[in-house]
């Protein structure tokens, strides 16, 4: 057995019927590079390549009364066809159809008694177009290692030599009993008392040096007088979703322009949405939104599909109405909260699943729910902007070229928007989620991204954007 780590426990624990844990990706598929191409050869590509993710014949086995955090065992019963979905897209079979098919994906939970994953194969896409989806739990993978797992599953041409799969692949070990469980959860809930006190007086140390660095720092998010949005508040079980592209090359030319990051260009584009979305609507904050934005604190050699993120606050400047100040203004509080996060990480604190029991970590967070303690909280943060980096070359699919890859996301209590962005070959592809009973028309933020984008440019004077090949071969 392997033991889930606090953080991936975290996942689990915080998962209720209306705040789902689930993320997935959505490949878009051309077909015609592949003589063959077919559900069954697409089915068939996937079993292949399992060996090479041994995680995802996984299953979880929790600690009785949830004393304990729960355990990763093989599933000896794995059963493949258990996990394989096929759907086809309503007509016309476009962008819109396909992410409300996707929102229906994501709506349903994924079930606990197996592997915490899904493959779904969508036909119908206009244009000879198909599409893939694999949807998996956030406790088995994050964005980064999610993004690694494409690498699996794919290839440099159309038609490759077999990959060759690794003799000694990574094992959940044996399975363990619940009495086992059960026994061997005594001790660690006999320390919690102290662990908790541990940890309260090591978030306490943390707690004032990030009021410290807050203090006397200067461009850092606020702590406080966050704005609240129509999407900061009570989330149902519903999810929708939007998705957009745009030229990689025209925001390497606005960082080059302004001497910024590539991330400082995607959350001003981000930010440019958000603010003219607002607008329309006549809620525009005087105060600037917040977005959290997710670092990978993997390094550069770690292939292990699990969770390594960290999360860091940077004010989107949506109460500056000039793109260029906008986008300075965010840069410079990045580089502010890039250095806060570091310095505060210095501070080591162990992370609250590894703390208290699942069984007192639900019964809070769901307490908390219920009381609508959480929405009597004050805001932290407006939205999460998650920018993963991805292939630079073209990736292939069972034969098929990959055309385009949009993520789709969590979303959370008083946090009901998420924008997670991809790059690829020359492009960058964006996947917005969101509640839909709170942004009933997020295809208006979507589509608001390419027009920040020009805006951008135009105040830089750096031409029209570049045109992007539509993965879903609509004509632009």
């Amino acid at each position: 057995m392997q033991r889930l780590s606090g953080t991936d426990a975290l996942f689990l624990t915080m998962e209720t019927p209306e705040w789902h844990q689930h993320i997935a990706g959505l490949t878009v598929l051309d077909p015609s590079t592949s003589e063959d191409f077919s559900f069954e050869k697409a089915v068939a590509h996937l079993e292949s390549r399992l060996p090479l993710a041994p995680k995802f014949k996984w299953k979880l086995k929790e600690t009785p009364l949830n004393l304990d955090r729960a355990v990763w065992i093989e599933d000896t019963n794995f059963d493949l066809a258990r996990h394989i979905r096929r759907a086809g897209v309503p007509q016309p079979g476009g962008k819109v159809e396909t992410a409300e098919l996707l929102s229906q994906i994501m709506t349903r939970q994924l079930d606990r008694r197996y592997p915490l994953w899904e493959f779904w194969y969508l036909d119908g896409l206009a244009n000879g177009r198909l599409a893939t989806v694999v949807k998996f739990h956030h406790c088995l993978l994050d964005g980064m290692a999610g993004a690694s797992l494409a690498t699996v599953l794919t290839d440099l041409e159309p038609d490759p030599p077999p990959r060759e799969i690794p003799k000694a692949k990574t094992s959940a070990g044996r399975e363990p009993s619940s009495a086992e469980l059960l026994a061997r959860s005594v001790l660690p809930n006999m320390r919690t008392p102290m662990r908790i006190a541990r940890y309260t007086a090591e978030a306490g140390r943390r707690g004032l040096a990030l009021l410290e660095f807050n203090r006397t720092a200067e461009d850092t998010a606020p702590l406080t007088g966050v704005p609240t949005t129509r999407w900061n508040a009570e989330i149902s079980a519903r999810r929708t979703n939007a998705f957009t592209s745009i030229s990689l090359e025209d925001v390497k030319k606005i960082r080059r322009k302004y001497d910024v990051k590539v991330n400082d260009v995607v959350l001003a584009i981000c930010s440019g949405a958000l603010r003219e979305y607002l607008l329309s609507h006549d809620e525009l904050p005087e105060e600037p939104l917040v977005a959290g934005v997710p670092v990978s604190t993997r390094s550069a050699d770690d292939n292990e599909l699990n969770n390594q993120i960290a999360n860091m606050n940077v004010s989107l400047a949506t109460d500056e109405p000039d793109p260029k100040a906008r986008l300075k203004a965010i840069a410079k509080s990045s580089k502010a909260s890039k250095a806060m996060t570091n310095a505060i990480r210095a501070h080591q604190i162990q992370s609250i699943g590894e703390t208290a029991p699942p069984l007192m970590l639900n019964f809070a967070i769901r307490a908390l729910a219920r009381t609508g303690a959480l929405r009597a909280m004050p805001t932290v943060m407006n939205t999460v902007v998650s920018n993963v980096p991805g292939p630079p070359f073209p990736l292939y699919f069972a034969g098929a070229l990959t055309t385009g890859m949009f993520p789709g996301s969590v979303i959370t209590e008083t946090m009901g928007l998420n924008i997670t962005v991809l790059s690829y070959i020359d492009r960058i592809d964006f996947g917005l989620s969101a509640d839909p009973e709170l942004v009933p028309d997020l295809w208006d933020i979507a589509d608001g991204i390419p027009k920040s984008l020009k805006a951008l440019m135009k105040a830089g004077k750096l031409g029209k954007p570049t045109k992007v090949e539509d993965p879903f071969g609509e004509p632009m």
